[in-house]
């Protein structure tokens, strides 16, 4: 689990912890089946967690730190995504998400994410945007192809726009979709690292100045480059 990850769950674990109203049961379950998810969306992201691995309950609720019954309930939630599936013994497994799937899934973030940055563009607070620019700068100024928080960084930027989009269901649509692409097994992609922060430069000054075109056509380019870039990892296997 990653550092920003591990804190965002145990404040919320304690702040479960020190709410002591029995009427709020029912909550406070379905509370932790959604950080038991997280959790384990993290896991899968991050790469703790392969594609082929078998799925120990045991082990897993002693890692997070939560009870088995809400770890059964994020593991259901994502069996029925198709992020987990049974093997011939009825063991639950990491799945492999294929090659095809990963550019089916980039076909409909093409369609559905250049929208989602037109609608947010004027919408984002100035604060938000000038915080994600300096962090790109930084990993511009480190090069360090490693850095986790190149995919944090990512998925902050991704997300921000989603969450000022004023469109639930698309932003509920692009997040699901977002997460075939993070978990596939090229995402590694060490000469895309530059260029992506430079993508992403240009996708935060559309919308700094509220240019919903512009901002829609960045957006769209990088993805047609994230698209082409597994292509050409693939040609040279």
């Amino acid at each position: 689990m990653t550092r920003k990850t591990a804190l965002a769950y145990r404040v919320a674990m304690e702040t479960l912890a020190d709410d002591e109203s029995p009427t709020d049961e029912p909550q406070k379950e379905r509370a932790l089946g959604n950080i038991a998810y997280e959790a384990m969306l993290d896991l899968l992201v991050s790469g703790e967690l392969h594609p082929g691995d078998p799925i120990q309950e045991r082990a897993l609720a002693a890692q997070l730190g939560i009870s088995r019954t809400p770890l059964r309930e994020a593991l259901h939630r994502l069996e029925g995504e198709r992020i987990l599936e049974r093997g011939a013994n009825s063991r639950l497994f990491v799945r492999q998400v294929t090659v095809q799937e990963i550019l089916e899934a980039l076909h409909v973030r093409r369609l559905l994410e250049p929208d989602a940055a037109a609608r947010a563009a004027g919408n984002i607070p100035k604060a938000e945007l000038a915080a994600l620019r300096a962090r790109v700068q930084q990993l511009l100024e480190h090069n360090e192809p490693e850095n986790p928080e190149h995919q944090v960084l990512d998925a902050d930027l991704h997300g921000v726009i989603c969450k000022y989009c004023e469109n639930e269901m698309l932003a509920s649509i692009i997040a699901e979709v977002r997460r075939k692409t993070r978990m596939f097994s090229l995402k590694r992609l060490d000469r895309r690292l530059g260029p992506v922060c430079h993508e992403h430069l240009a996708m935060i000054s559309a919308l700094e100045r509220g240019d919903g075109a512009e901002a829609a056509a960045r957006t769209a380019e990088h993805i047609d480059n994230i698209r082409a870039s597994i292509l050409e990892k693939l040609a040279r296997w």
